[in-house]
């Protein structure tokens, strides 16, 4: 009777050995992956921003379907601003890119109208040989001074391999008005590279 015990005594020790072992070596290894990989982020993740003072004639804008305007060049030398942070590394090593900010802040008008007028925008992302890509939207707008998007969380590094990268915005209007209307648009792009 005393042996079963004391067998089943260290069953249940070698099995709570086991287990803490098995703890232990989990969090050795996570704790080695996380200094490798801060290791190969010998360049942290940084922001590059973009901003214009766009014009935008509401003539010929719909309150019910998208009007389209112009290109807006944005022309970002991702390789030049990588290098800018660190000139050990270049685009090949570019590891992801992200919109993570984007606004329209009204700054005035011919007639009076703020961008309350915007009912609805979208922006696109747009490169030689890659396909427009959806990166931000605003639906239901009704503030006069600042339009704030939702982002799409996109990968779009394919777009950032090329310094000829440009924005489309789409809008719909809230009333019809043959307003221009100047605005600035602020822009964030995160990146990051990677050995």
């Amino acid at each position: 009777m005393i042996n079963a015990t004391s067998l089943k005594i260290k069953i249940v020790t070698m099995k709570k050995l086991s287990l803490l072992t098995g703890i232990m070596l989990m969090f050795f290894l996570t704790s080695c992956r996380d200094i490798v990989n801060s290791v190969l982020d010998a360049l942290p993740p940084f922001d590059v921003p973009f901003s214009t003072n766009l014009d935008l004639p509401f003539a010929s804008v719909s309150t019910t379907t998208y009007t389209r305007t112009p290109e807006i060049p944005m022309n970002i030398d991702l390789n030049a601003k990588i290098k800018e942070n660190n000139p050990n590394f270049s685009i090949n090593n570019l590891k992801s890119v992200k919109l993570n900010t984007l606004s329209l802040d009204y700054v005035s008008s011919q007639l009076g109208n703020k961008l309350d007028v915007i009912k609805n925008a979208k922006i696109y992302v747009k490169a030689p040989n890659q396909t427009e890509r959806l990166i931000a939207y605003a639906y239901d707008n009704t503030n006069p001074n600042t339009i704030t998007f939702t982002l799409t969380d996109e990968e779009i590094i394919e777009y950032f391999r090329t310094s000829q990268n440009s924005l489309i915005i789409e809008i719909m209007a809230s009333k019809v008005t043959a307003d221009q209307i100047k605005m600035k648009m602020n822009s964030g792009f995160k990146i990051k590279v990677q050995l």
